[in-house]
């Protein structure tokens, strides 16, 4: 059974066909055209991508009214604006009209306010004389008790006892009379109306002693008593008056001091509502934060469609970009390395670039960012595409320079010196190895080489090949089946990349053919955009 040969092909700069496919396939015997004696020189590997101008710094220009909102009028796309200009006046009718009736409901909530504040300075006062008097009161009360207790009970108490003592020497000098009468009316001295009298005037005093003696015991036991529970009560009453009026102040206080509070909470909610509606409103004067190049946020997606693009009429959302303010100071040029070649860049790396529309000057640069991970962009047009965003700064600044514009890049990635090198079209691979055919003609045998970096024309070779010997540039079909049979590795996995020779690898210079993405097995297919390329491996089945 005939095996099965996989060959790369590598293109030459410019050329769109492969080498030994296109120009060579067409006849099994045809001969050798050409042969390359292997040397020892100099070269530059460069990557060349294509990529679009960004500005280095940018600044969102989004929208920060709530909800959506008309444009009415934005500056054209191009502008270039000073700091303060207007960018773009959305629609504010129906904000100003919110405005309106949210002051009117400011102005009530402060009457109101100010009502309760004044409600609360009269309860103020009033409590303040309503405690007065519950301690003038309760101060009236205790000086009563106090004088009943050391001026009116003690003076009651000795008017008893004088009115007592009174009495009894009254009555002991009526006694006396009475008894001098006795005898001088027994004598016949005296008349019976005489002694009558002083029989009666003893008789009088005897009562009165007994009524001042009964009046004292009613003090004691009853006048004072009462006397002295009534003004202790009052005492205890006033002591209770109080602390009922101080308690109702309180509550009172209380009571008011909440709905003051709450008349405030509502005025600062007012305020509140009507400051976001004025912020809002001031929101629909987008100024520009400082100087720049007007660029629309929408425009350039070519998944926008004709209603969602910027423009005056149209409608934006909360957050939503409107337009950008690039600084075009400072430029950079964004590029997707497919994953094959993304260790050949490094940060800091120089570059060259050109930029469409700009065909008289080229421009330096240096790799300032490499994506960590993979750009899933056009993951859905090429699942199997992956590609790292990588950022080149331009060292010049040109007001000639524009986002969005195409410009392509050349990345330095090695300067070789003094390596054994080839043409990378004399290179032939079978599975993962790689091949030359050395001799004259039809004698020439395929030997295997370790491949080094290669640029587009040549590619080094770091060992299997001497200098001085003489290689093939194209074979016949025949010749093509002396390739060795190769074992796949083990760590290949049917449909996956096959580990090939860096020269499967290269690119063709701006301008020249498709640039491929990779490999499948046999022939790559994979491209950016899902379109066929040029297969990895380049060869032919043979």
């Amino acid at each position: 059974m005939r095996a099965l040969i996989m060959m790369v092909a590598i293109p030459l700069a410019g050329l769109s066909t492969w080498w030994g496919v296109s120009s060579f396939a067409g006849s099994r015997d045809a001969g050798p055209r050409d042969t390359f004696t292997a040397v020892r020189k100099n070269f530059k590997v460069i990557l060349q991508e294509k990529g679009e101008l960004k500005a280095s710094s940018s600044i969102d220009i989004k929208s920060e009214v709530s909800g959506r909102s008309t444009i009415i009028s934005l500056v054209p796309e191009g502008s270039s604006v000073k700091k303060g200009d207007l960018l773009v006046e959305l629609a504010s009718d129906e904000i100003e009209e919110r405005v309106q009736g949210e002051k009117i409901q400011v102005a009530a909530a402060e009457a109101t306010f100010e009502s309760a504040e004044r409600q609360l300075e009269i309860l103020e006062g009033q409590n303040e004389s309503n405690i007065r008097k519950g301690e003038l009161k309760l101060r009236l009360a205790k000086l009563d008790l106090e004088k009943y207790e050391l001026g009116e009970w003690p003076r009651q108490k000795q008017d008893a006892a004088f009115r007592i003592d009174s009495a009894e020497k009254e009555h002991e000098r009526f006694q006396s009379n009475f008894e001098y009468s006795k005898t001088l009316y027994k004598k016949k001295f005296i008349t019976k109306s005489e002694y009558d009298r002083d029989e009666f005037a003893e008789y009088g005093a005897q009562v009165e002693l007994e009524k001042a003696k009964r009046d004292l015991e009613i003090l004691e036991n009853y006048t004072h008593v009462k006397d002295l529970a009534q003004k202790t009560s009052d005492v205890s009453e006033a002591e209770k008056e109080l602390e009922r009026v101080k308690q109702e102040a309180d509550n009172k206080l209380s009571e008011k001091q909440v709905a003051v509070q709450a008349r405030k909470d509502e005025l600062a909610l007012k305020r509140q509502r009507l400051q976001k509606l004025e912020d809002k409103m001031a929101k629909t004067m987008i100024l520009a934060p400082a100087d720049g190049l007007v660029v629309y946020g929408g425009g350039s997606s070519r998944w926008m469609g004709r209603d969602d693009q910027i423009k005056e009429g149209a409608e934006v959302f909360e957050r939503q970009t409107i337009m950008q303010l690039p600084d075009t100071s400072e430029m950079k040029v964004v590029v997707r390395i497919h994953e094959a070649q993304t260790d050949k860049i490094r940060l800091d790396q120089e570059a060259i670039i050109e930029v469409e529309g700009i065909s008289d000057r080229k421009y330096t640069g240096r790799i300032t960012k490499i994506a960590v991970l993979a750009d899933s962009q056009n993951r859905w047009l090429n699942p199997e595409l992956k590609e790292y965003e990588t950022e080149i700064t331009i060292n010049e600044s040109d007001p000639l320079l524009k986002p969005g514009v195409t410009a392509r890049v050349e990345i330095l990635v090695s300067e070789l010196t003094d390596v054994v090198a080839v043409p990378v079209q004399s290179i032939y691979s079978k599975m993962h190895k790689s091949f030359v055919f050395v001799g004259h003609k039809d004698d020439a045998e395929p030997i295997e080489v370790q491949l080094g970096l290669a640029s587009d024309e040549f590619v080094e070779i770091k060992s299997g090949l001497e200098p001085g010997q003489e290689v093939l540039l194209a074979v016949s079909d025949l010749m093509k089946t002396r390739l060795p049979e190769v074992e796949p590795p083990e760590d290949w996995m049917p449909g996956g990349p096959m580990p090939g020779a860096e020269a499967a690898q290269r690119k063709p210079r701006m301008g020249g053919g498709k640039r491929t993405g990779g490999s499948m097995k046999g022939m790559g297919k994979r491209t950016r955009g899902g379109g066929k390329g040029r297969p990895r491996g380049g060869g032919k089945r043979g």
